[in-house]
């Protein structure tokens, strides 16, 4: 176990608690739609793309948390390491540093990896530059990595939440860094965008007069039925909702 002291900058604030997921399924009604799409795109790409080439293979999970993957890679056949910037209540992360910050020694000597995993991490990490350069420092040539990031989601994990990258923004620190794009995804659809924002949203009446309290109570009753409907993915098997607006976005790179 190797735990990083880095230096502190001008701009420091403090990690939140987190009781972070075991498991990939909603825990209340704002991860309704946003869960469950990434865990089917993550689950498919590791299957279609990310079989291990050796049985010596090994990933490094970057921003693990508790690790909720982790059985669906050592299934695949991955020798398995974790990194985080916090330790989880398991202790089970590996090496707990940031990966913008400079690598500590501890994770150079562990070599070089042939796949990284790095999902939900990245609008958590403030320099890109140092996390770009840090995952191609720890990639073997022709080694994968994938990374998820939410493109319409509320704040969580104040106040270290900081991007709501393109796919532009992550081919560009792809090109460069030298990592070409073997699959990209726009990932949900505007059901899933409405749903989420349905799920965010909590009406409040503007004055205590009985017009405005009962519309309130109108608003509330007619966002928990659409909630409820869409949430039931019925609209979705019949109703195309055609929308430049999706809800993540997932990406698979290979260092050249």
């Amino acid at each position: 176990m190797a735990r990083i002291d880095n230096h502190q900058s001008d701009f420091e604030i403090k990690r939140p608690n987190l009781i972070e997921r075991q498991d990939y399924k909603p825990a209340w009604p704002q991860e309704e739609f946003m869960v469950p799409l990434l865990r089917r795109y993550i689950e498919e790409i590791l299957f279609t793309y990310c079989q291990p080439v050796t049985s010596n293979s090994r990933v490094l999970d970057v921003g693990c948390g508790r690790q909720p993957f982790r059985i669906n890679l050592e299934k695949l056949g991955y020798i398995y390491s974790s990194l985080d910037a916090q330790q989880n209540p398991e202790s089970s992360v590996n090496i707990v540093c940031e990966i913008d910050k400079i690598l500590p020694p501890q994770v150079i000597d562990l070599g070089c990896f042939d796949f990284i995993f790095c999902t939900e991490v990245l609008e958590h990490v403030a320099d890109w530059d140092m996390a770009f350069s840090n995952f191609t420092k720890l990639l073997a040539s022709g080694g994968k990595l994938l990374i998820t990031c939410p493109h319409f989601y509320q704040l969580h994990e104040e106040p270290y939440d900081f991007w709501r990258p393109t796919p532009y923004a992550l081919k560009y620190f792809g090109n460069r860094f030298r990592l070409k794009i073997l699959h990209q995804v726009q990932a949900g659809d505007a059901w899933d965008v409405l749903g989420t924002l349905i799920a965010n949203c909590h009406p409040t009446p503007l004055s205590k007069s009985f017009s405005n309290c009962f519309l309130n109570i109108i608003v509330l009753m007619f966002g928990h039925i659409l909630f409820k409907i869409i949430a039931s993915r019925r609209l979705q098997a019949n109703v195309k909702l055609n929308s430049p607006l999706y809800m993540s976005n997932i990406i698979l790179f290979e260092k050249q």
